[in-house]
């Protein structure tokens, strides 16, 4: 079967985003997908391309895209994007890639890259590497999901060389980027250097690597129908916490697997073996009464009352004072939303928007400064009848993590504490 007809045969929706770099590979991509509109005039296009900034070339290669775009009648964005180089440049730059994708496609498109059969094989090697397990060796699928967007990788079995013929027989030029030959970038290495003699020697080893993906694909896919109603009862997903009561029981391979498909959920990097066995060491079987956590790179995993919470790394806040005057909206820090006073006839109203929660509190009428700061460590009396208790008892009895208490606007009157806001009034103030 001809390359053309193999890509029209995978067509099943109607809406694509194709991410159009300007390579030989994304313009096989582009191509095929304006020959498949020719007999398939339902298809709605539209082509993207990422400005990175990392070549001197950069805006030369923008100025190709549109070119080749016009010529084939196709609708392109363009992004250009700022990497955050932390991770190194090839995972920020993926980031970065894969935002602005994000940022631009339409609810019902699918976004369409140039992955093919070479690719795959790196791919897998890179998972290897890392000592990924069978999850990691699954490499790339035709249909997935990333980033919380619809994948489709139609070219995932073809071979580069299927592409170049089809791309030369088309008579379009394409990019190349200088940078594939910088053997510094670990895919560049593999590609240059570690791949090419085990293709000389076994001609269809990358169809071999194909088949072992999918075999640990199946294998991952087998392994999540099992735990399925396991995880079901452990997730929550409104709050996306992962319950551990009695995860002592279970065995290491049990424990490892339901903790990697809690990460996989909330869409964070598998963790090897070593980092689980440290997570369920220091955090999951850590004393009742301790705090602990378990840092990522820039989120943190930690325990409270048998669950486990994947937060931000948070800033420290317990500086911060501010006054609260009437119908002022006041920016709290660290990216914990606004803070808002309204007065009635007979009382003022806190309101505090964070994200899409809003969380209120009823005070009395005061003539005495109203200020907001964050973290206290005194009683507080919860009804008129009710007892002084020790602060900590109280966020305790609300259920309150320890890393969020100290993140709680608390309203005072002079000196006195009035309210956590949406959590507690202060009768004994």
């Amino acid at each position: 079967m001809s390359l053309f007809n193999e890509f029209q045969s995978k067509l099943n929706h109607q809406h694509y985003l194709i991410a159009f770099s300007g390579g030989l590979d994304s313009t096989a991509l582009l191509s095929l997908f304006a020959k498949s509109r020719e007999t398939q005039p339902h298809l709605q296009l539209r082509a993207i391309h990422i400005h990175h900034g990392l070549s001197p070339n950069a805006d030369q290669w923008l100025a190709h895209c549109q070119q080749i775009c016009r010529q084939l009648n196709i609708p392109l964005i363009t992004k250009k994007v700022s990497i955050n180089k932390k991770r190194g440049i090839e995972q920020g730059a993926r980031e970065a890639r894969y935002q602005a994708i994000s940022e631009a496609r339409l609810p019902n498109e699918v976004v369409v890259t140039a992955h093919h059969l070479q690719d795959q094989t790196e791919t897998f090697f890179l998972a290897l590497k890392r000592g990924s397990g069978v999850k990691g060796l699954s490499a790339m699928q035709m249909e997935t999901e990333l980033f919380s967007m619809p994948i489709f990788r139609p070219l995932l079995h073809c071979s580069k060389t299927r592409l170049e013929s089809f791309v030369r027989g088309e008579k379009l030029a394409w990019i190349e980027d200088e940078s594939n030959a910088d053997n510094r970038y670990e895919r560049n290495f593999l590609r240059n250097q570690v791949l090419p003699p085990l293709r000389e020697r076994w001609a269809f080893f990358d169809h071999a690597v194909q088949t072992t993906a999918q075999l640990c694909y199946n294998q991952q896919q087998l392994l999540n129908e099992l735990l399925a109603d396991e995880f079901a009862q452990r997730y929550n997903e409104n709050d996306r916490t992962f319950e551990i009561s009695h995860f002592a029981q279970y065995s290491a391979n049990k424990q490892n697997a339901l903790l990697r498909m809690w990460l996989e959920k909330l869409g964070e990097p598998l963790l090897g073996e070593q980092p689980l066995a440290v997570l369920l060491k220091d955090v999951i079987l850590a004393k009742v009464d301790a705090n602990p956590q378990y840092v990522l790179l820039d989120k943190t995993i930690r325990r409270y009352q048998n669950k486990l919470y994947l937060v931000p790394t948070l800033s420290d806040v317990s500086d911060f004072c501010a006054e609260l005057r009437i119908g002022q909206i006041l920016l709290l820090p660290d990216y914990l939303g606004d803070l808002q006073l309204f007065k009635t006839a007979e009382n003022l109203t806190a309101l505090w928007r964070v994200g899409t929660h809003e969380f209120k509190s009823t005070l009395p009428l005061t003539a005495e400064k109203i200020t907001v700061r964050f973290g206290y460590s005194g009683t507080v009396k919860l009804h008129a009848q009710d007892l002084n208790r020790d602060i900590k008892k109280v966020w305790q009895k609300l259920g309150v993590p320890v890393w969020q208490r100290t993140r709680i606007p608390l309203i005072f009157y002079g000196d006195k504490l009035k309210s956590a806001v949406g959590f507690f009034e202060n009768f004994g103030a």
